[in-house]
């Protein structure tokens, strides 16, 4: 009985195989593709899915489609495309996915087959932000290289309107001072001495603080944010009692693209290509070639 099951199932094998094995006998191995990598254009609707809320209107979800797709093009593009493949992975498992969302994300990038967003005729890896400080950042600024210089500050008002706007942060200097860690100087344990070991020291056009010194050491405006979790580097910051009241304006880094304007331009019937030629006034949106 045992022989008689064996030779059942190596039959059923031979029957699943035998078209393949048929491909390479009549055409050689060469024309069977054993591993193939799904399309770039397929990874771009989880992409925009995971990067947008989903109740963005059509036309960010658009300009958004054309940034996701400029960033898998630029520069590495086997190495942009691992890590874009990676990140839509992780998304999945952590998150459900809206099927309408995902839907309007597919139909956002068919709408935008091929457009990428170039500078001297290359793509490049433009920034976004979810919303500002009602401008956004000069690149060269901020950055503090010329290899940002395309990407210029410009009005985005619309994000005076956000929730983000203005937001008080309170934290206790303990806490501060916990994730401050070896930024303070060592005798910093008696609490009441933090405040007096942050100052900024520069700022940029747009309000974002580009510098700071902590205690014997200088951040950049950003890490400073990353390491407290304040939702942006265009801040003050002032003691009162025994805490740090940090006011923030918008979230995220200021430079490039603003959601919230962004959607805000979509509202008033501006399309994709608008949206992001205001945002990116030194770029141009292009038709790549297959």
């Amino acid at each position: 009985m045992k022989e008689y099951l064996k030779y059942l199932a190596a039959a059923a094998l031979l029957l699943l195989f035998l078209p393949f094995l048929l491909t390479v006998l009549l055409s050689g191995k060469e024309s069977v593709e054993i591993r193939r990598e799904p399309d770039a254009e397929m990874l771009l609707p989880v992409t925009v899915c995971r990067e947008v809320p989903e109740e963005a209107p059509e036309a960010l979800l658009q300009a958004q489609a054309i940034l996701a797709r400029s960033r898998l093009l630029a520069e590495d593009q086997k190495k942009n495309f691992s890590r874009f493949l990676e990140e839509n992975m992780e998304y999945e498992q952590q998150y459900r996915m809206s099927p309408e969302f995902l839907e309007r994300c597919r139909q956002a990038v068919a709408d935008t087959a091929g457009l990428v967003l170039t500078v001297g005729g290359k793509a490049v890896e433009a920034p976004y932000f979810s919303s500002g400080s009602g401008k956004t950042r000069d690149g060269g600024e901020a950055m503090g290289t010329e290899t940002y210089a395309w990407i210029v500050s410009v009005d985005s008002s619309a994000d005076t309107g956000s929730p983000d706007y203005s937001r008080e942060i309170r934290m206790s200097e303990k806490k501060a001072a916990e994730l401050l860690g070896g930024q303070l100087y060592d005798d910093s344990s008696g609490q009441k001495e933090i405040f007096s070991q942050l100052a900024v020291l520069s700022t940029d056009s747009a309000g974002y603080v580009t510098e700071m010194e902590v205690g014997g050491s200088r951040l950049s405006g950003e890490k400073f944010r990353q390491i407290l979790g304040l939702p942006s580097s265009c801040f003050t910051v002032q003691e009162e009692e025994g805490e740090l009241i940090f006011l923030c304006r918008g979230r995220g880094h200021g430079l490039g693209m603003s959601q919230y304007g962004a959607a805000a331009m979509a509202r008033e019937g501006k399309t994709a290509e608008e949206i992001l030629m205001h945002y990116f006034p030194q770029a141009s949106v292009t038709q790549i070639q297959d």
